[in-house]
């Protein structure tokens, strides 16, 4: 594999693995401080907004029509970015991080006045984007804010493996659980920032990301120095 590939393989397996740790804290956070909402899990989302909807409890579903709404503009935004990028390997990740770390920049800063509605809307988006955007992690292609098809795939490499002796479907099948353990580790995380005060989880989230960029800066500008 040429250099370039594995520094961008690497790259993006460590942010998607840190995206996964973020969908956990976000969907956590949207969940206990958004009426019962998530900003990644629209199958949770949808099946909450279904029973209120039928229970006659339409002044409560402002969130999840909000957070539905965000995560279909913001997976429509990943894809056209992924697609635009697709040929620019390194700006294909720092550019994707660059958004991320500006609407959280936005919500941590404006958590104070932003309505609630626009908060769960910004976040779906997030979350939908960053499901384009960010699903390698090493060999493997995961969902990083949907368990639900991660824990369904697993299992099919549990089978692989088990009955059929695949290899592949080992490591596979070790990827799919570390994604999972991390994912709940960020919305166990967010759950004790929540205790502490709410809007930390926000500032939490933002300063992760940011964090990731300079790193992702540093390590780009050392590669390119040993590429010259």
């Amino acid at each position: 594999m040429p250099t370039l590939d594995r520094f961008h393989f690497k790259l993006l397996s460590g942010l998607t693995l840190l995206t996964t740790f973020l969908m956990g804290a976000i969907d956590a956070y949207t969940f206990i401080e958004q009426d019962g909402s998530f900003a990644s899990a629209q199958t949770g989302n949808l099946v909450v907004l279904s029973i209120k909807i039928f229970s006659g409890q339409f002044s409560e579903t402002s969130y999840h029509i909000f957070s539905f709404i965000g995560y279909a503009i913001g997976a429509f935004i990943g894809e056209v970015m992924v697609d635009q990028l697709k040929d620019h390997r390194l700006y294909s990740i720092k550019r994707p991080l660059q958004l991320k770390v500006l609407v959280l920049a936005g919500i941590a800063i404006f958590q104070p006045i932003l309505p609630h509605g626009m908060t769960i809307f910004f976040l779906g988006l997030l979350a939908g984007y960053a499901l384009s955007v960010y699903r390698k992690f090493s060999s493997t292609t995961v969902n990083n804010g949907i368990m639900t098809g991660n824990t369904k795939n697993m299992m099919n490499k549990l089978y692989l493996y088990v009955f059929k002796k695949d290899e592949a479907a080992k490591q596979s099948l070790t990827h799919f659980l570390i994604v999972l353990i991390v994912f709940t580790a960020g919305a166990g995380v967010s759950t004790l920032w929540i205790h502490l005060h709410p809007s930390f989880v926000m500032w939490f989230c933002f300063i992760l990301m940011l964090s990731a960029l300079i790193i992702v800066e540093i390590f780009m500008a050392q590669h390119r120095k040993a590429e010259n």
